[in-house]
């Protein structure tokens, strides 16, 4: 979207690339902080929709109007985007399903204690083998649960390459006077 608009004149341009960076950055600095206590960031919204109004609304040359309807389409697919993470972040393996995991897993441990019950190196070794299998798939379930907390969590990285992107689209639009004042 930030390509795009850097292809309109400059009203136009700086108020999508302008708002672009504010939603970008509210993600970055907040959203993915309140994505990992498994809240939604009511500020995130507030600029997305920010953002989608000024594309709606800006002034543009009838010719320029291919490139709204561009712009639109690739929101309506970012916000498809933001709706699945905020959802991600929300669900993770019922309570009932965990217990029947736990439960299963018990049961098969015990299952092969039973049958293990002559005592032999061979047969100790191969239920510590089970066991500690089943107790890293459960453990690699419950880190990969809730996507933006743990260990193993999404990182905000192709949100900060997006922002450095338009950072630059920003610069390269300012007049060489005003560059050097700042």
């Amino acid at each position: 979207m930030a390509i795009l608009s850097d292809r309109l004149p400059s009203p136009a341009r700086d108020a999508i690339l302008n708002d672009l960076h504010a939603y970008l950055t509210i993600v970055i600095d907040q959203e993915w902080a309140d994505m990992q206590q498994r809240k939604e960031s009511r500020a995130a919204d507030a600029k997305f929709q920010s953002l989608w109004q000024t594309v709606e609304t800006v002034n543009m040359d009838p010719a320029d109007n291919q490139l709204r309807g561009q712009m639109l389409s690739l929101l309506a697919a970012a916000h498809q985007s933001r709706e699945t993470r905020l959802y991600q972040m929300t669900q993770g393996v019922p309570g009932l399903i965990w217990s029947l995991l736990i439960i299963f897993a018990c049961t098969l441990i015990g299952c092969m204690l039973v049958f293990a019950a002559e005592a032999s190196t061979s047969k100790a070794v191969l239920v510590g083998v089970f066991t500690s299998s089943l107790t890293l798939a459960l453990l690699t379930v419950r880190v990969l649960d809730f996507p933006f907390e743990s260990a193993l969590q999404l990182s905000p990285r192709d949100f900060n390459g997006t922002l450095e992107k338009v950072d630059r689209l920003i610069a390269a639009a300012q007049p060489q006077g005003s560059r050097a004042t700042e």
